[in-house]
């Protein structure tokens, strides 16, 4: 693992061709052409590269963007040795040379025997921005979040206190500051922050990398992330990482293709003295495939003299025997080791003399097999590494492994601590002693720092060789315990499946004989995976779980469990969650524990005010939950629920102040990346819609999805995301997408109206963007009859899309017209229903004067102004049904510029319709010029007459450039006409 700053980078690393003055070679790396033949061309005294002007041009335009402030990824891949870091190296190199402010950060990722270093690709950034910024500034600036950022990196400092790495919010605050860190660093100068061979990063650091691509946005920030194709395995975890991240909008693919044979020809001529290119070593580099690695080490190997080896691995094995027998054992030792091993680390495990060792070291880098750097040493590489380690025999493998394992067993200062325990599981464990392998894959899985699904394989290796090993719960514990830690990894780890199956194993072991508590523990944590997973049941092993403790022992245990189990209440059975949470208050009550009974009481408020029950009480216990709360945790729970309420109470300005107040106590205290933080953004955007302010909802929404959020709080953002893209951009086909997306949670009915009926009632607005009625009122019906509980807040938008459903229908069937009216018949009296109430009434109404005086009314209740906006378009629609010609068209452009101020393109679209319908009604007795346009059409034309171009005609009506060419186009031929100046002096001659 590299961790230097980059200015302080050998100039090894440069991968492209550089020769120097005097002919000496200089090493390279990935398929470094840099590494000059023996003889090499004295003419070429500056760095170049060959065959890729493409792609560096290609590269060029996404720096350039990336540095106006709209950052960017550049996915670089290729097969080994094509040259993925030569250019990349190239590239960066111009980049700097063409402005020194721009600031460079490196991290490789680190194989050790097929598992990853944890997040060792940042670990290397955050020391090089640490290099740069200072390691205090750094930590100044990680504000919260740097008692994460001590604990992943132990020489940064321990933490003041304890962090506990299985909570995911402390994983998730991690992210959020290593984010902050380099958007902070963008900030004061352009930032390129390079991640070479993505195909060994671990899980975790996977995460995390999709975490900052979709996170650092508006700020100068290039991200290069170099992987080798022929890696990439049907079954590779990078496959499915760069088809979801490929995804984003602002992620570039490159890759790098073998060289032609004109650059190949340019290559030597650059690599290759004059005298030794001979037609026959030209034949033969045929054999190199345009791969410049293979082609720069076939000329090293005729520059040798003797036969031209015919594979590039008897190439490489070749060139490494041109060393003594010394140096070629020291090389084998070192390729156990992986691709870069810490001088310290090899000089204990050689066990010879640091002089001699040294003399080796030095005859290996002078022989460019080696690369240096301030503590280690790298291959030049990987394909040397790949070579040497697959040319060892059985026995030795097995010797160096245990040599490696002995010298870590015997210095704890070698590496830290976490990284010295994933070293040593992995060295024992080739070594061939299960014993030991098995201890401190134990002492691995447990020092893990985030690094959930790393941490996971160790667990799964301890349990392998459970079996296997004397006494292992002397090391572990008692098994049942050890997989219960084991599903927690595997939980946070985004392992379910495998969580509840080792849940299911404790349970079983455990048997009877375990203490009720314990089984309880087991059930409730069962409960929370399968939850996560939408699989049903829950409900049901929550219940098993409280049946078990005694109910005359007040303990926190007890207490816990209680509210544990009205939480699952409020989300599966919101009725009665109010008797389970009054419980939970008792509970908390008799052990005195305020945070317990701040969740309880936030859990009875919830259910006692959007079940209409009794919502001044209701709204009274949400507030002493949030004042009562002990933890910060607790607090942003507060805030989440009751922005939520209110929303859904039909109180919206209130709900959207308590949702920021909520976002800025959250980024205070350092849980903004905390997943349910994300629905403090969903709350936002809720409130934002109901207040008429679209462009702000999709911003935020837009951001909550950035941060890659999972389970329900993925499912709250998406139809989120799907309502405003049905109103803002009337994109049928993109609201279709984001529907099939979320048809993967096919028990997501067991979340009752939250959810599901918030996802049916998309399904139904976008039939009725369709004009299918009938399947929009089928949708509804069907959803209602399957909801397992009733709210009014989600009730009445419900019902509202009904009542479009009705008044869209060209029969009005007056079995629908019942069911509305019985639907309406009991509400309760609440702001939201003032709000909807008039809508409703008026579409069973259906005459000029119940919308006008339902208008009057909705205004004044603050009805969302999306649905004022389609009733101004429901009264133009009886005005010109009744021959109120006029008037309808006062209602249309009353109509139009409400749903224009909001942004609604599919509002427009209705509004467009019922305006063309009514011109050409009018066209016969207009005997103007223009009569023969329609109402849209004519204000395209007074645009067109101001000068504007189709795009700039789009953003005021709030169209597509390309319907406003459309628009254009029919002007012209209307008025038969062949320019858009002459239909601007038509204009200007009539009048608008």
């Amino acid at each position: 693992m590299t961790t230097m700053s980059s200015g302080s980078r050998p100039t090894a690393r440069l991968g492209y061709v550089a020769v120097s003055s005097a002919g000496s070679p200089i090493p390279g790396s990935d398929g470094d052409p840099a590494a000059s033949a023996p003889r090499a061309s004295e003419a070429v005294g500056a760095a170049v590269i060959v065959g890729r002007d493409s792609e560096l041009a290609r590269l060029g335009v996404l720096r350039d963007a990336a540095f106006a402030g709209q950052a960017g990824t550049a996915l670089i891949g290729g097969e080994a040795g094509v040259g993925k870091t030569s250019l990349t190296n190239a590239f960066v190199t111009s980049t700097r040379q063409a402005d020194p402010s721009v600031l460079v950060l490196r991290g490789e990722c680190v194989p050790l025997g097929g598992e990853g270093l944890p997040y060792a690709p940042v670990v290397g950034l955050l020391h090089d921005l640490a290099g740069q910024l200072g390691e205090n500034e750094l930590l100044e600036l990680a504000g919260a979040g740097a008692a994460e950022l001590r604990w992943l990196i132990p020489e940064f400092g321990a933490p003041a206190e304890p962090v506990d790495g299985t909570r995911p919010e402390n994983r998730l605050r991690l992210f959020e500051t290593i984010s902050r860190l380099f958007t902070e660093a963008a900030r004061r100068a352009p930032l390129i922050i390079v991640v070479e061979d993505l195909h060994w990063a671990d899980d975790s650091s996977r995460h995390l990398i999709e975490f900052l691509i979709r996170s650092i946005t508006d700020v100068p920030v290039l991200i290069m992330i170099s992987y080798r194709t022929d890696e990439l395995t049907r079954r590779h975890p990078l496959r499915p990482f760069l088809a979801e991240i490929g995804r984003v909008p602002s992620v570039h693919r490159l890759e790098i293709g073998p060289l032609d044979d004109a650059a190949v020809e340019q290559l030597i001529s650059l690599t290759c003295h004059p005298d030794d290119q001979q037609p026959g070593l030209i034949k033969r580099l045929a054999m190199a495939s345009g791969i410049p690695f293979f082609v720069i080490e076939l000329i090293r190997a005729s520059g040798a003299g003797g036969d031209v080896p015919e594979t590039l691995r008897d190439t490489l094995l070749l060139r490494i025997s041109r060393v003594g027998d010394e140096c070629q054992r020291l090389l084998r030792l070192m390729a156990v080791g992986g691709i870069r091993v810490e001088h310290n680390l090899i000089a204990a495990v050689w066990a010879e003399p640091e002089d001699r060792l040294e003399q080796i070291l030095r005859q290996a880098t002078e022989a460019n097999l080696l690369v240096p750097d301030k503590s280690g040493y790298a291959f030049r590489h990987a394909l040397m590494r790949e070579v040497l380690h697959d040319d060892l025999l059985p026995g030795e493998l097995t010797r160096m492994h245990r040599a490696y394992a002995t010298a870590l067993e015997a210095d704890p200062g070698l590496a830290p601590a976490s990284v010295r325990a994933v070293q040593l599981a992995h060295h024992w464990y080739a070594a061939r002693n299960n014993q030991a392998a098995f201890r401190w894959s134990v002492k691995a899985a447990r020092l893990q720092h985030y690094g959930y699904a790393e941490a996971l394989r160790h667990y799964e290796r301890a349990l392998e060789l459970w079996e296997v090993v004397r006494d292992p719960e002397s090391e572990a514990g008692p098994l049942p315990e050890f997989l219960d830690e084991a599903a927690d990894v595997a939980g946070a780890a985004g392992q379910g499946e495998r969580a509840v199956a080792m849940l299911n194993e404790a349970l079983r072991i455990a048997g009877p004989g375990a203490t009720p508590e314990a089984t309880a523990l087991r059930l409730a944590r069962k409960a929370r995976m399968m939850l996560n997973l939408v699989q049903p049941g829950v409900l049901e092993l929550v219940e098993e779980a409280v049946s078990l403790v005694r109910s005359d022992e007040p303990t926190r245990f007890r207490a816990r469990l209680l509210d544990y189990h009205a939480m699952i209440r409020l989300l599966l059975d919101k009725p009665g969650a109010i008797n389970a949470a009054r419980s939970a208050i008792a509970a908390a009550q008799a052990i005195g524990d305020k945070d317990i009974e701040s969740s309880a009481r936030n859990t009875l408020g919830c259910a006692l005010a959007t079940l209409g029950i009794d919502v001044e009480e209701g709204l009274s216990e949400l507030r002493t939950a949030g004042r009562i709360a002990v933890t910060d945790r607790q607090r942003v729970r507060y805030y989440i629920n009751l922005s939520d309420t209110l929303t859904l109470l039909g109180h919206y300005a209130e709900a959207a102040r308590t949702a920021a107040e909520g976002q800025a106590f959250a980024a205070e205290v350092g849980l903004y990346g905390l997943s349910g933080v994300v629905m403090l953004s969903g709350n936002a955007a809720e409130a934002a819609i109901a207040l008429g302010d679209w462009g702000r909802a999709r911003a935020m929404v837009e951001d909550a999805l950035r941060t890659d959020p999972t389970g329900n709080q993925w499912i709250h953002q998406r139809r989120l995301l799907a309502t405003i893209t049905l109103w803002m951009d009337d994109d049928a086909d993109a609201v279709d997408a984001i529907l099939e997306d979320l048809q993967r949670f096919t028990q997501i009915a067991i979340n009752g109206p939250q959810y599901h009926a918030g996802i049916s009632a998309v399904r139904a607005e976008l039939a009725l963007s369709r004009n299918q009625p009938d399947l929009a009122w089928d949708i509804v019906r069907s959803t209602v009859e399957s909801l397992p509980w009733r709210e009014p807040g989600y009730d009445l938008s419900f019902i509202g899309v009904a009542a479009l459903a009705y008044g869209r229908h060209p029969q009005r069937p007056a079995a629908w017209r019942e069911w509305l009216v019985d639907e309406i018949r009991n509400l309760p009296d609440l702001p939201v229903a003032d709000q909807y109430l008039p809508f409703i009434t008026a579409e069973l109404g259906s005459t000029v004067d119940d919308w006008r005086q339902a208008i009057e009314t909705m205004t004044e209740a603050r009805t969302p102004p999306h649905l004022i906006a389609y009733a101004h378009l429901r009264q133009a629609q009886l005005e010109a049904a009744a021959g109120l010609a006029e008037d309808s068209r006062r209602s249309v452009g009353r109509g139009r510029a409400l749903a224009r101020k909001l942004g609604l393109r599919l509002v427009l679209r209705w509004l467009d319709g019922l305006s063309s319908a009514a011109d050409d009604r009018g066209v016969a007795a207009d005997s103007s010029p223009l009569a023969a346009l329609t109402t849209r059409e004519r204000e395209v034309l007074s645009l067109v007459a101001d000068g504007l171009s189709n795009r700039q005609i789009g953003d005021r009506l709030v169209i597509s450039a390309k319907t406003a060419s459309v628009h254009v186009s029919n002007i012209l031929a209307k008025l038969d006409v062949g320019s858009r100046g002459e239909a601007a002096a038509r204009f200007r001659s009539v009048g608008p």
